[in-house]
């Protein structure tokens, strides 16, 4: 499992759909979920750090784990079949025992954002899914391991068709130097 340094979004524009992107820590690599528009929404708002005005589904569900005498742990993206990848919630109970959830990947993220928890993705996901972001975007890292850059305004305006146009050229430039 490779842990998650990164949360941030944009929108795919050939199916104006949201999209999440988790980048992989000490790399440039970057998964890209599509997620629904009513959590898309949710989690635009934890990433702006606004506060509700009363509790939302996600505040329910951690309300109870709470009330329960559970506590998060971390999140667990941990397969990916038929198009879909699929999460877990890890929380720990009263016993100090680990109880696995399955759950959304977007209900997770923004679950992981508002406690502050770890999120792990699947070294396999990372393999067959992740895109090297330095095709559209450097990361320049100061000498304090920060970057220089906002991540999230740099992604806003991914365009798929964009980076798979890059492949399409850098596989033609590879099949002209054989």
């Amino acid at each position: 499992m490779k842990e998650i340094s990164n949360v941030s979004m944009g929108i795919d524009k050939i199916s104006n759909s949201p999209l999440v992107f988790l980048r992989v820590e000490d790399t440039n690599m970057v998964v890209p979920i599509w997620i629904g528009p009513c959590e898309a929404g949710v989690l635009a708002l934890i990433l702006r750090k606004e506060e509700f005005e009363r509790p939302l589904t996600h505040d329910l569900i951690l309300s109870v784990i709470q009330k329960l005498g559970a506590k998060p742990l971390k999140v667990m993206i941990d397969r990916f079949k038929r198009d879909i990848f699929y999460a877990k919630l890890v929380l720990k109970d009263v016993n100090s025992k680990e109880i696995k959830i399955d759950a959304r990947p977007s209900d997770c993220i923004i679950i992981a954002l508002k406690e502050n928890i770890p999120i792990y993705i699947d070294d396999n996901i990372v393999r067959d899914h992740a895109i090297d972001s330095s095709l559209f975007y450097d990361f320049n890292l100061e000498e304090n391991g920060e970057e220089k850059k906002d991540f999230r305004k740099e992604i806003e305006n991914f365009d798929i068709d964009e980076l798979r146009r890059i492949f399409e050229e850098r596989e033609n430039d590879d099949d002209d130097d054989v």
